[in-house]
């Protein structure tokens, strides 16, 4: 029998996706905490799949920063890192203010529209608490805002995402007011976008990302001082209008 390689091959990588899409959700919801050992043997007989797909599966989790590799063929789901958390955040702010600045003179009505339907879509799974559901339309806008900034900085901007994962999701389960914040924020974005204001857009992504970054940092490591987070706001928000009218300071 003649074996098809490339259906064998396209059979994997569907496979992996799903691992990859399973293991993801079990860190992001909690049921494999921070710091726990898995067995890649075990894990293969849980999930019902072979090695193959799972270790590509781990291997993605790996790069997007959810997981560490140890002996023995096992893996550790990671820890929160301070660091990286901030790290992270200046980079988003950095590299989507950028983006974002680039994308605004080319929006048409439709991509608009098209964002305030992502909002209202955000706006149904808050009001059914799905958290799960929200992550899409939510991703979708953030992408959106981003789509004339060329491919290479989006797909920059997209890894940095998979990788805010987890605290996203930290913000949004347990930062006090974290919904209406993010609705209010996003919607301000939104605003200055169609009214083609790309410094106050970018400022008000700064800003939108500074608060999920804080309140995270308060959460898990309070003593924080934020220095390279402050160091991108001031430079990404420097000239734009604050939220009051006045010149932003970038302050985080």
């Amino acid at each position: 029998m003649v074996v098809d390689r490339a259906a064998a091959s396209a059979a994997v990588q569907s496979a992996a996706e799903r691992v990859h899409a399973r293991v993801r959700d079990a860190i992001l919801s909690g049921e494999f905490e921070q710091g726990a050992v898995l067995s890649q043997v075990q894990l293969a007989k849980q999930l019902g799949v072979s090695r193959t797909p799972l270790r590509e599966a781990l291997r993605m989790l790996q790069v997007e920063g959810f997981i560490d590799a140890v002996p023995n063929r096992r893996v550790r789901v990671a820890r929160f890192s301070i660091e990286g958390l901030e790290q992270l955040y200046a980079m988003r702010i950095s590299i989507e203010g950028l983006a974002l600045r680039l994308s605004v003179p080319h929006f048409t009505e439709l991509e608009l529209q098209r964002c305030k339907g992502y909002l209202e879509e955000m706006d149904r799974c808050v009001e059914a608490r799905d958290v799960v559901g929200w992550d899409q339309p939510h991703r979708a806008f953030h992408r959106a805002l981003i789509a004339h900034a060329g491919q290479h900085i989006r797909e920059t901007a997209d890894q940095l995402a998979d990788r805010a994962d987890r605290y996203r999701r930290l913000y949004v389960t347990q930062g006090a007011g974290a919904w209406g914040h993010t609705a209010t924020e996003h919607r301000a974005i939104l605003a200055a976008c169609a009214a083609g204001d790309a410094p106050l857009a970018s400022a008000e992504l700064a800003r939108h990302y500074t608060r999920t970054a804080l309140t995270v940092l308060a959460l898990v490591a309070p003593e924080h001082d934020p220095a390279t987070l402050r160091m991108a706001v001031s430079l990404t928000t420097a000239g734009a209008p604050g939220p009051s009218g006045a010149p932003a300071r970038g302050r985080a």
